[in-house]
């Protein structure tokens, strides 16, 4: 079931006026029910797996509370078997091929390895790094959620129960104590989110889908100009984050409408004006997850400049790991490691001055840095990610890949999200009077309407998966 489907467009009303409809104290119980059947509209028995490893996690708080002894070793016991789950799911055929295409270059043979060929569970990474989360902090000190039906909706959520954000229990578990409380301004915000989301993802990021595919699909075949690699990243740049933004505003609209907080996820991370700066804005609860959990205790920046520097290339390879099984994500993941180790290097030896020019020539580099990353990230394939940075170094082959109409398209679609954007940082942004009293809601709701019915008309043909739900 995608957040852009009329069966959630469906699932969604139902569930929350069952959920106010119904007393407070089974309002819970619904919310376990809607979040299983929400997973398993995808696939029954990795929903009855969810379920056990809700179960195992459970279990193993309450245990690593309760230990007085031997804590450290306990901890490295559940997060392996958390980890195990992933690797077997999500790592273990690449592994496998990994090690007999170097075994066979190597020695000459023609190794095949038997492939476990298993299908990843959806949100499977996202779902991971909670329960990781969860185990690292009770046993640095926090209490384990004792009641099995509060952690069980925390882990369980639908709305981030796919894509994310990754939520933290301190967070989210103390929030179920409202859920006997309507509140109308929280659900004016959801409202709002939904429909937000619901644009960016059907009349932005599917309209983008079909250039980004041309472009790197150009790539794959060996050949594509220097302009078209450009456009073809910033395209996919584009796409990626009104796609995923898109997403997370459904989930947390979503989830504002049964009276819960998810924390934002991006931050106008197109005018990052650094690499480190990106992070802070893009894929916040990735990335905050990430310092709190490796970077940190690695060492953190408290330590000497190549210390700091390790620190920074694991965390961000691992980053680059985490987004999937092959070749390009691992390089992904060398680049931005490296890129933020020699930032990191340069920042301690050049003091620049903070003025509105460094601000600029920052973000003119981090933008051509994450636009090359991009090219690695989407390619389908390490030579297909070669192709495109060679194009993009000035060393193209062939042109019209993109078209004129789509140039105009994608370079337009980027220069008014920066201008919305730094609208919005300076207040320029008009403020528009909507009705007061009784007459609010109807016209958010109204509005909210307006701009579902105009997605769904204007929406392609075809419907576009999120694109991390692959991750």
């Amino acid at each position: 079931m995608l957040f852009n489907s009329l069966e959630y467009l469906v699932f969604l009303p139902v569930t929350w006026l069952l959920f106010w409809a119904l007393p407070a104290r089974r309002r819970l119980d619904l919310l376990l029910v809607a979040s299983y059947l929400f997973y398993a509209s995808w696939s029954v028995p990795y929903a009855a797996m969810i379920f056990g490893l809700v179960v195992a996690n459970y279990a193993f708080g309450i245990a690593l509370g309760r230990a007085s002894r031997r804590r450290k070793v306990l901890l490295l016991a559940f997060v392996s078997f958390d980890l195990g789950v992933l690797i077997l799911f999500k790592y273990v055929d690449f592994g496998l091929t990994s090690f007999a295409a170097g075994a066979n270059a190597l020695l000459g043979t023609s190794w095949e390895p038997t492939l476990l060929r298993l299908v990843l569970p959806l949100g499977i990474s996202f779902f991971t790094f909670e329960f990781i989360h969860y185990l690292v902090d009770i046993y640095r000190g926090e209490v384990a959620v004792h009641s099995f039906k509060k952690f069980h909706v925390f882990a369980a959520f639908f709305p981030t129960q796919i894509a994310g954000p990754i939520k933290r229990f301190q967070q989210f578990v103390p929030s179920l104590a409202a859920v006997g409380h309507f509140d109308p301004v929280l659900a004016r915000e959801g409202l709002w989110l939904v429909g937000r989301g619901l644009a960016k993802k059907v009349l932005l990021g599917d309209r983008l889908a079909p250039w980004v595919q041309q472009g790197f699909s150009a790539a794959a075949d060996g050949a594509i100009g220097t302009p078209d690699a450009w456009a073809t990243a910033l395209a996919f740049a584009l796409q990626i984050y009104f796609d995923f933004s898109g997403y997370t505003d459904i989930a947390r609209g979503s989830a504002a409408l049964l009276g819960f907080r998810v924390p934002i996820n991006f931050d106008m991370p197109y005018l990052a004006t650094s690499l480190a700066d990106f992070w802070r804005r893009w894929h916040i609860s990735l990335s905050s997850w990430l310092r709190d959990y490796v970077f940190i205790p690695l060492g953190g920046s408290r330590r000497a400049t190549p210390i700091v520097m390790r620190n920074l290339f694991i965390t961000f390879w691992i980053a680059g790991v985490w987004h999937g099984a092959a070749w390009n994500f691992v390089l992904f993941g060398a680049m931005w490691g490296a890129g933020l180790a020699i930032q990191y290097a340069l920042g301690t030896v050049i003091k620049l001055p903070r003025s509105r020019w460094t601000s600029v020539a920052g973000w003119v580099v981090a933008m051509v840095f994450y636009l090359l990353s991009l090219a690695v990230f989407r390619a389908p394939s390490v030579h297909a990610a070669g192709v495109m940075l060679q194009a993009m170094a000035g060393d193209g082959v062939g042109s019209g890949t993109q078209t004129v109409r789509g140039m105009l398209f994608v370079g337009g679609t980027a220069v008014a999200l920066l201008c919305t954007w730094i609208a919005s940082r300076y207040g320029w942004w008009p403020r528009l009077r909507m009705p007061a009293g009784p007459l609010r809601p109807i016209a958010f709701g109204a509005a909210a309407s307006v701009v579902v019915m105009v997605a769904t008309v204007a929406a392609p043909a075809g419907r576009e998966v999120f694109f991390y739900f692959q991750f």
